[in-house]
């Protein structure tokens, strides 16, 4: 695999979802990172400060003072990098943190076949996005006719694979009888990691300006989404992903 830092399943995006900031501003040795899916790694420092994956800027330190958020937890997330000003050589340290959204998060789910039981919401469209930085966080905004619908990922496990890569199927369930009007873009994230621990394949991707080189576990895989259904009453799955181009979703393995 070559060295990839950001994975982007684009449709309704542009950068960064689309949202209210789309470029990296750069003022001298300072750089605004405009909000963007983010992951609580760790605590370090004895609870003093937050390590955190960004899309944008790698790992990042913030001051515990400064975030409201846990180990696992998912974000939109804004950030400051003074590249002149760092306390620490152990990590950037950001500051300006703007969290706009904590955003819900579940586990693929692993079936014989895909049941769409009560998700028969209709989805009109999806992006997503996910890099090595997420912990095998995969970040969706889906659009649909509900302002507070639950989301499923399923796997069918029974599903023939071509090439290694493997299909996922996004489904919503209505929060009400009553749709609303217009659509609405949600946020919500998927937690791969124990699937891509288990069933991923092995890669090592050099460290940018060094030698070092870290070990992953990926998968690849297309993402699909219930979009209607057929006359006959049977699911039409709409891709996200061009199928010839499957995403990557990565996590860290610890080195002995």
């Amino acid at each position: 695999m070559k060295k990839r830092n950001l994975y982007f399943i684009p449709l309704v995006l542009s950068i960064a979802f689309g949202f209210n900031s789309c470029n990296i501003g750069e003022g001298g040795n300072i750089t605004n990172f405009p909000p963007a899916p983010a992951v609580v790694y760790t605590m370090d420092n004895m609870g003093s400060r937050t390590i955190i994956g960004t899309l944008w800027g790698g790992y990042v330190a913030v001051p515990s003072m400064q975030i409201n958020a846990y180990p696992g937890d998912c974000l939109i997330m804004g950030f400051t990098i003074d590249y002149d000003n760092q306390p620490s050589t152990d990590y950037l340290t950001a500051t300006n943190i703007q969290v706009t959204e904590n955003v819900e998060y579940s586990s693929l789910e692993g079936s014989t076949s895909v049941e769409m039981g009560d998700y028969t919401l209709p989805i009109s469209g999806v992006s997503g996005a996910t890099s090595e930085f997420l912990n095998g966080k995969f970040f969706t905004l889906a659009s649909c006719k509900d302002k507070n619908p639950s989301f499923r990922l399923v796997y069918n496990t029974e599903e023939e694979e071509t090439g290694g890569v493997k299909n996922f199927y996004l489904l919503a369930r209505p929060s009400s009888s009553t749709p609303n009007s217009t659509d609405v873009s949600t946020f919500y994230a998927f937690d791969m990691s124990n699937f891509i621990y288990y069933q991923g394949r092995d890669t090592v991707i050099s460290v940018s300006g060094s030698s070092d080189k870290l070990t992953y576990k990926y998968i690849r895989a297309n993402l699909k989404y219930f979009s209607n259904f057929s006359e006959t009453d049977q699911p039409v799955f709409a891709n996200v992903n061009n199928p010839g181009s499957p995403v990557e979703i990565l996590i860290p393995i610890p080195s002995n």
